[in-house]
């Protein structure tokens, strides 16, 4: 996957930036769990455009930590389970043509815990 081409996005958040992207590449990731911790992950549902198939799990986290390190925008969101936790949510495009990709994460510790990875229900792409 090629880099997204990263604007001058300001970055309010660069030191959870910072942490995701380390975390991320040390391999220190893990998955939500339900009921406690529940997830929405369609990685198999979001297309690579450079290959035409369906993203594998190492593809996602390919293309998460792209996403980050071109300085996407982060939003801070307050979970309802576990409640008043914090997770940061960015989304974003593979190519300029396919949908827009809705990620959730969750810092715990030294770890990532991916909360959400599928196609954004408010794509408002033209």
């Amino acid at each position: 996957m090629k880099s997204l081409e990263g604007a001058n996005w300001p970055d309010e958040h660069s030191g959870v930036r910072q942490q995701l992207i380390r975390s991320i590449r040390a391999r220190r990731l893990k998955y939500g769990r339900p009921p406690d911790r529940p997830t929405d992950i369609s990685y198999h549902q979001v297309v690579n455009p450079e290959s035409g198939l369906p993203l594998t799990r190492s593809g996602m986290w390919q293309a998460i930590d792209q996403a980050l390190d071109s300085g996407i925008p982060l939003e801070p969101v307050t979970l309802r389970q576990p409640p008043d936790e914090r997770a940061w949510v960015f989304k974003f495009r593979l190519a300029s043509a396919e949908p827009l990709v809705y990620v959730k994460l969750q810092i715990i510790g030294s770890h990532v815990v991916l909360r959400s990875f599928h196609h954004s229900e408010r794509d408002h792409h033209a």
